[in-house]
């Protein structure tokens, strides 16, 4: 997923970057920083009322994705704020890597931020840029499929010049 953080926020990663959107298993030296601290709240989140909060994803290829994030669904965002969401996020808040999860402020300034963003790639030749998905556990943009070669030189263009509407920059 292409993503970007806000204020320190934990984003989503895992789809614009290719490679694989499973939970990375290798041996704790070849995972990047931070790995370790986002398997641990995933756990925790599972212990104490969300079943459903997955396994951190490794996306080092993603365009602006951090190389550590969560791979999020539409079954996850429609399950954050159910029962046992609130119960986890406490129990879990010591673990919980910077910005997680973020407050309705947060999720609108994010999701306007990323919009903005979508906006001017498309603006910039890019049509087939997705629109984006912001949830509690951070935001970011879907794969915009085969149809866009993040390797190409217009996209790399668009990139730079849309590059003042990244959040945090």
């Amino acid at each position: 997923m292409l993503t970007a953080a806000l204020a320190g926020a934990v984003v989503l990663a895992a789809a614009c970057g290719g490679g694989s959107s499973s939970p990375a298993r290798s041996s704790a030296s070849s995972q990047p920083t931070g790995y370790q601290r986002y398997l641990a709240y995933s756990r925790c989140m599972r212990a104490h009322g969300a079943p459903f909060w997955p396994d951190p994803v490794i996306e080092p290829s993603g365009v602006y994705d951090p190389p550590v994030g969560y791979q999020i669904t539409a079954r996850i965002l429609n399950k954050e704020q159910g029962p046992g969401w609130q119960a986890a996020v406490t129990a879990c808040q010591r673990l919980a890597p910077a910005g997680l999860p973020l407050t309705e402020q947060q999720i609108a300034s994010l999701r306007s931020e990323l919009a903005k963003l979508a906006a001017c790639m498309r603006a910039h030749g890019i049509s087939g840029f997705p629109s984006p998905v912001v949830g509690p556990s951070g935001g970011g943009f879907p794969s915009p499929g085969r149809g866009v070669d993040q390797d190409s030189a217009p996209f790399r263009a668009a990139r730079q010049a849309c590059q003042e509407y990244q959040p945090g920059s």
